[in-house]
């Protein structure tokens, strides 16, 4: 039950026996926009997936694409429970399994989008500098194998926080952290920087540099030889690109922080961070779908139209391939 206490605090009590526990109006309004996220990501991850699975011709392009935004509905599906532990915050309410399943997720998501969008860079790369080989080897069904392959490597190294993800109970309060040290069994340190390093490296750094290279190669020729006669198949990939960048590059910098030492970052620079980084993270995945339909001419006169026709329009102008043809 929530109950006023003055014009900026509440008392949360979460259940009978428990200790009365403050609530900012912050925390409140944070938790809103949280929920508002999930209503509206949820209804536009969904339409994409629908246009994408059941009113467009499948293909190589709308494959990937299909398993980019299957990703984000993943995580968007998982927002109302960060919305709970933001409201209910340090004291987690609901048990070990969700413990385990809410931290990974955040790791699947990262992971999966970052794989795939390193791949729709591959794919555009075959496509470009070696046409004749990518048209004969190159189809939806070995793009769906290779998305099979991503969710499974994503699942792969999302799993050790299955392991770590821990309950303790300390002052009749209930949390949910991760055990690096298992009990005592490993260097807790250790291990902390090495699942930072692995995160960094393989889930940022490395992709990132695979997508640089790809499209700075591909700009290079395609502004030589004047390939490209529309720039829309490339501004939504670009829009996915920078939005993932500047959702997650906060997190790496938020969790190496968190590795450091205890005490040598102030633990209120901490939360604020961690807040930054769940709200950047929340907006990637539940309003990035939105700003490719601002890639339409006349998007103002377009959306009088049915919304689904809209991002068919989009999805189609983004997945020509004839625009790359020479």
């Amino acid at each position: 039950m929530v109950t006023l206490n003055n014009s900026s605090t509440f008392i949360l009590n979460i259940s009978n026996g428990s200790t009365p526990q403050t609530l900012s109006a912050s925390k409140l309004m944070s938790s809103m926009f949280l929920l508002l996220t999930f209503i509206f990501g949820l209804v536009m991850n969904s339409l994409y997936l629908w246009v994408l699975g059941f009113r467009m011709r499948k293909s190589t392009n709308t494959t990937w694409f299909f398993h980019l935004i299957l990703g984000n509905l993943v995580f968007t599906l998982y927002i109302p429970l960060i919305a709970v532990y933001d409201i209910t915050k340090p004291r987690w309410i609901l048990g070990l399994f969700m413990c385990k399943i809410m931290n990974s997720l955040i790791s699947l998501d990262m992971y999966l989008v970052i794989f795939v969008l390193t791949m729709i860079s591959v794919d555009r790369f075959c496509l470009v500098f070696h046409p004749l080989w990518y048209r004969k080897y190159m189809n939806p069904q070995k793009a769906s194998a290779i998305c099979l392959f991503l969710w499974i490597l994503a699942l792969l190294f999302t799993s050790p926080y299955l392991v770590f993800r821990k309950l303790k109970d300390e002052s009749n309060i209930t949390t949910c952290y991760n055990d690096y040290g298992l009990y005592g069994r490993w260097n807790k340190q250790q291990v902390k920087w090495i699942m930072f390093s692995t995160r960094l490296f393989l889930g940022f750094i490395i992709p990132f540099t695979i997508i640089s290279i790809c499209y700075l190669k591909i700009i290079y020729k395609i502004r030589k030889e004047n390939l490209v006669k529309s720039k829309n198949p490339y501004k939504i990939i670009s829009i996915a690109i920078v939005s993932f960048f500047v959702s997650w590059a906060p997190y790496h910098l938020w969790y190496g922080m968190s590795a450091a030492e205890e005490g040598l970052f102030p633990k209120s620079l901490l939360d604020t961070l961690q807040v930054l980084t769940i709200c950047l993270i929340c907006i990637n995945s539940c309003f990035t779908p939105i700003m490719y339909l601002f890639i339409v001419e006349n998007f103002k006169i377009m959306f009088r139209n049915s919304l689904m026709d809209l991002i068919e329009l989009v999805l189609n102008e983004t997945f020509s391939n004839r625009s790359l043809e020479s």
